[in-house]
């Protein structure tokens, strides 16, 4: 699934749009990028804290941290938070 991150850390504000897979221990970030796919993060399942699900400017967004960087994703497209909720909520 495709939806727009943001990632504040050290290295300043990155936005940018991903494709996130789950393969049941990471989330997986990918870049499009023609045929190919840069990889952005693989993040354990188990080193995400401050899990926060809520809505900003009326659509949904779910937040956490991972190794002093914080990361935001916000809806676009159908389903797509549903699906992180159903991966990172359990």
């Amino acid at each position: 699934m495709h939806t727009y991150m943001e990632v504040k850390g050290n290295n300043g504000i990155q936005r940018c749009y991903v494709a996130l897979e789950f393969d049941g221990m990471n989330l997986i970030l990918t870049k499009p990028k023609g045929f190919f796919r840069e990889k952005v993060a693989q993040i354990p399942l188990a080193e995400i804290g401050h899990l926060v699900q809520d809505e900003y400017f009326g659509a949904q967004r779910i937040s956490f941290i991972h190794q002093n960087d914080y990361y935001q994703f916000y809806e676009c497209g159908a389903s797509v938070i549903d699906y992180m909720k159903e991966q990172l909520f359990v």
